[in-house]
């Protein structure tokens, strides 16, 4: 055996108990494959033993916006400025179930994989940061059914499409850091992850997803706009749409520093509470 041999041999990985404010970004580097390897396990998991497979990334945004658009579109009338109803909540439904699905899927992260963060030791926010392959990828792809539309509804695409990407990361920012702090507080108190899934579905209709903001009452529009989805919805749907207006410049900077605001709180708070995973879940 050579010495280079021998010395990887008796290498040894040394675990720090000191808490922490943020995590080791190094540690995390040297861990990328192991995100790449849970976020290939996740996306096998979700679509195997089913019928229709990978088609199910079609199926639920078009019933959705189906649904919206008879609801909200027939029955409600709401406006839409002249967009189909069906293509306009489906423009709203792309950052919606980009939120909804990293906030759904880091969130319950660590409760479902107990048995793996017991027995070995890797970082473990490389758990919840691997769940956001498979709505990353879903994204990608209604993206490319959000373009199809545009095209065959007669909307068109407009420049502003190019920002799109400058809405999708608050919102991802924003889900995140949420789903950090509700995952770290459900490895001790379960409850949170029956709770979740009904807050994510009020917070659904508590913004613009199915409606515009113009659907709101005028004396209640600056109340709605302190939720940080409001605008990021309406971005997402001017970028897509192009003819809507955007929310005013300083609800968009609230949004901007909420989402980015609620990601380092959700990183301290995760690592802080790290080191006791192992023995209370």
């Amino acid at each position: 055996m050579t010495a280079a041999a021998a010395g990887a041999s008796t290498r040894r990985t040394r675990i720090d108990s000191s808490r922490r404010w943020l995590p080791d970004t190094r540690e995390l580097i040297a861990y990328q494959q192991l995100v790449v390897l849970f976020g290939r396990r996740d996306l096998t998991a979700r679509y195997r033993q089913t019928v229709f497979g990978s088609l199910w990334v079609f199926a639920g945004p078009l019933v959705s916006a189906g649904l919206f658009s008879f609801v909200f579109g027939r029955v409600a009338d709401l406006p839409t400025n002249g967009v189909p109803y069906f293509v306009f909540s489906y423009a709203g439904l792309l950052a919606w179930n980009l939120f909804s699905g990293v906030l759904t899927g880091a969130s319950t992260s660590m409760t479902g994989n107990g048995g793996l963060i017991t027995k070995v030791y890797f970082p473990r926010l490389v758990i919840p940061l691997s769940t956001t392959a498979s709505t990353l990828l879903n994204t990608a792809i209604s993206f490319c059914v959000m373009v199809v539309l545009l095209l065959i509804s007669g909307v068109g695409i407009s420049w502003q499409i190019v920002l799109l990407p400058l809405w999708l990361t608050p919102a991802a920012f924003l889900a995140m850091g949420s789903a950090l702090v509700l995952t770290s507080f459900a490895v001790t108190y379960r409850d949170i992850n029956y709770v979740t899934p009904l807050a994510t579905q009020l917070l659904l209709f508590l913004s613009p997803v199915a409606y515009s903001l113009e659907a709101v009452p005028p004396d209640l529009r600056n109340l709605y706009l302190l939720n940080p989805l409001t605008s990021i919805v309406e971005g997402c749907r001017w970028s897509l749409l192009g003819g809507s207006e955007l929310p005013p410049a300083w609800a968009i900077a609230y949004s901007a520093a909420v989402a980015i605001g609620t990601l380092l709180v959700g990183l301290i708070v995760f690592t802080r509470r790290e080191p006791g995973f192992a023995d209370v879940i």
